[in-house]
C-alpha cells in the first residue's frame, strides 16, 4: 500500500476503534465480567489484601489498578488501565517491531472489533503479556534474538493472572520446544523471571493455604447452590441443542441446580476437561462446531489474515518444512484453535484468542512485508478488511 493509502486507512480504523470504545463505555457500569472485578476491589477496601487472595482475586491486574481505584471510582480505574495496556502495547509493537503503517491498520481494526479493552476486567493484562511473548517468540522468525528475560516474566505474569492461561500450555510447550531446537536459551535471561516468580508465589502464599491453589478472579455461584461453572457451561450448550435456550445464553445457577437435584449427582461434568470424555459424541460435534464459528467470527475481526497464516502453513507442511522455526506462529494459532475447539463444550468466546490472534497479525504483516505472499492477495485482504470495517460502522452507530 502507498503512504497516503495507509494513513487512511490507519485513520478510519482509529475512528472505528473509538466509536467501539464509546459505545462499550455506554453500557451499564458493572455490566459482564467487569462487576466481578469491581468486586474485588470493593473486597480488598473492606476486608483487606490477603483476604481478598484468600477469596480469589487477579493478583498481577489488582497490584496494577489498586492505586488509581484510590483516586478513580472502581469502575473508571478498570477501564482507564486497560486503556494504558493498550498504548503499552501499541508502543511495544513501534519499538520492538518498528511496524509499519500496514500492522497498525490491521490491529487497530481488530482492536475495535473486539472491543475487550475497553470493558474492566482482566483480560488486557492476559493478553498484552501473551501477545509480547507470542511476539518474542515472532523475533527468531525476524532473525532477531527474543528478549528472554521479558518474554519469559511477562508469561509468568500471565500464568498468575489468569488460570485461562492453561488453555494455551500446548502452544506454549511448541514455542518451547522450537526454541530449544535452535538452542534460543541464555544463561543470563533468567534472573528477572525468576524474581517475578518468587514474587507472585509469595504473594499468592494466602490462597495457597487456605485453597490448595493459586488465586484467581472467580465468578462465585450463590452460597446455596452446589453446582459450578463448568456444569452450567455444559448444560447450556445441552439446553441450546434442545432448543430450549438461545445461543451464547447461560441458564442460571438455580436452573442448573435443578437440573443436577433432577437427573442426579452424575448428570453434568463438573470440569472442563471431565467434559471432553462425558458425551464423546456431542464432544466431536461441537468441536466441528466450535472450530466453524471461530473460523466465522475470527474472519469478521481479521479479514483474511486468518485463512492466509493456516494456508501458509499448510502450504509448508506440504513442502514437509515442519520443524522450520517459521511456522511456530502459525502452529500455535493452529493448536490453541484446536485446544479451544476440544475443550469448550458450550459457545466460544473470541477473547480469549486475542493474544494469539494479535501475534497472528504480525506474522501476517511479515508475509506481506518479505513478499511470500502474493501482493494481489494482500490487496483482496486490504479490501476485505475495509469492508469489514464499514459494516461495522453501519452496526455500530445506530446502537450509539
Amino acid at each position: 500500500m502507498k503512504i497516503n493509502l495507509q494513513k487512511f486507512l490507519l485513520a478510519i480504523a482509529i475512528l472505528y476503534a473509538i466509536l467501539g470504545m464509546y459505545f462499550m463505555y455506554g453500557l451499564p457500569i458493572g455490566a459482564g465480567d467487569e462487576g466481578v472485578f469491581i468486586s474485588d476491589l470493593n473486597y480488598i477496601n473492606q476486608y483487606g489484601w490477603i483476604e481478598a487472595i484468600k477469596k480469589g482475586i487477579s493478583v498481577p491486574h489488582a497490584i496494577l489498578v489498586y492505586p488509581l481505584s484510590l483516586v478513580f471510582e472502581p469502575y473508571f480505574a478498570l477501564r482507564l488501565l486497560n486503556i494504558i495496556l493498550l498504548i503499552v502495547l501499541y508502543c511495544y509493537f513501534l519499538y520492538r517491531n518498528k511496524a509499519s503503517l500496514t500492522f497498525f491498520f490491521y490491529l487497530t481494526f481488530f482492536i475495535g472489533t473486539c472491543k475487550v479493552f475497553f470493558i474492566g476486567t482482566n483480560d488486557s493484562l492476559f493478553i498484552l503479556c501473551l501477545a509480547i511473548f507470542f511476539n518474542e517468540i515472532h523475533q527468531f522468525n525476524l532473525g532477531k534474538r527474543w528478549k528472554q528475560s521479558l518474554a519469559l516474566s511477562v508469561l509468568i505474569v500471565c500464568v498468575f493472572t489468569r488460570a485461562l492461561v492453561v488453555m494455551y500450555l500446548p502452544a506454549l510447550i511448541i514455542c518451547f520446544l522450537f526454541l530449544y531446537k535452535i538452542k534460543g536459551f541464555s544463561k543470563k535471561g533468567y534472573l528477572l523471571p525468576i524474581i517475578t516468580f518468587i514474587l507472585f508465589m509469595v504473594i499468592n502464599v494466602p490462597a495457597i493455604q487456605s485453597n490448595g491453589r493459586l488465586s484467581y478472579d472467580k465468578k462465585n455461584p450463590p452460597e446455596n447452590v452446589n453446582v459450578n461453572w463448568a456444569q452450567r457451561q455444559y448444560l447450556a450448550q445441552l439446553l441450546v441443542n434442545e432448543g430450549k435456550l438461545s445461543s451464547h445464553q447461560h441458564p442460571s445457577f438455580k436452573a442448573t441446580q435443578e437440573y443436577v437435584d433432577e437427573n442426579g449427582e452424575d448428570s453434568l461434568p463438573r470440569t472442563l476437561f471431565e467434559g471432553i470424555l462425558f458425551n464423546p459424541k456431542l464432544t466431536l460435534i461441537e468441536f466441528f462446531k466450535d472450530a466453524l464459528d471461530i473460523f466465522k467470527y475470527g474472519t469478521r475481526q481479521l479479514g483474511l489474515i486468518l485463512i492466509i497464516v493456516l494456508v501458509f502453513l499448510a502450504h509448508n507442511f506440504y513442502k514437509k518444512k515442519i520443524f522450520n522455526f517459521e511456522n511456530s506462529i502459525p502452529l500455535a494459532l493452529l493448536i490453541t484453535i484446536f485446544v479451544f475447539s476440544l475443550v469448550i463444550i458450550s459457545f466460544i468466546e473470541l477473547r480469549w484468542f486475542v493474544a494469539i490472534f494479535i501475534a497472528t497479525i504480525a506474522f501476517y504483516t511479515y508475509l506481506e512485508q518479505t513478499d511470500k505472499i502474493s501482493k494481489w492477495i494482500s490487496k483482496l485482504n486490504v479490501a476485505v478488511t475495509f469492508l469489514l470495517m464499514i459494516y461495522g460502522f453501519i452496526k455500530i452507530i445506530p446502537l450509539i
